[in-house]
């Protein structure tokens, strides 16, 4: 499911970037660098709470001066948790910890508002759709869904080409990004 996602979402990615830069200079790229916290039960992983860093990069097109739409990929970092103990040995009080890879594509709409001739807050709404890849000592575990994701955020005009943001995001797989990123627009 999540391989049919990304393929539709990078489809309708250049569709939108070729139609909406062919009718006016509208659109931008971005990328972004965060924090991520989960506390949330990735594969194997119970008890996953823990802060990584991650990256996101990604297309927008401007809809209208405060409407814009966004497609973006991102990975969240390899997240650590402790494991289920296997059914092969004997449980003791030694805790055995696993990583989980969390990685995704997410659509969303954005709306802002001015606050000033260089400054805009903006929210974000759309959906995400995300894949875990874990390998502890008692499976091997891929999963994918998606989920809801919605966030707030700044941003600022560096210059008529060049913005700088920050936003925070939140997924409802219980996932909180921070992050700082730059935009250039064409």
């Amino acid at each position: 499911m999540f391989r049919i996602f990304s393929v539709l979402a990078i489809i309708l990615i250049a569709e939108l970037i070729v139609n909406a830069a062919a009718a006016e200079e509208r659109s931008y790229m971005f990328g972004s660098v965060a924090t991520t916290r989960s506390d949330i039960a990735l594969g194997g992983l119970n008890g996953v709470d823990d802060d990584n860093g991650g990256y996101s990069v990604g297309f927008g097109i401007l809809l209208t001066d405060n409407f814009s739409v966004e497609a973006a990929w991102a990975d969240y970092g390899t997240h650590t948790g402790q494991t289920n103990c296997p059914r092969e040995i004997a449980c003791v009080t030694i805790p055995l910890f696993s990583d989980a890879e969390l990685k995704g594509v997410s659509l969303s709409l954005l709306g802002s508002l001015p606050l000033s001739a260089d400054w805009k807050a903006y929210a974000r709404l759309g959906f995400l759709s995300w894949d875990v890849d874990y390998e502890g000592l008692s499976a091997v575990f891929d999963a994918s869904d998606e989920d809801l994701l919605y966030g707030i955020g700044l941003r600022w005009s560096l210059s008529e080409r060049w913005r700088s943001f920050v936003e925070y995001q939140r997924v409802n797989l219980d996932l909180e990004t921070a992050s700082i990123g730059v935009s250039y627009h064409y």
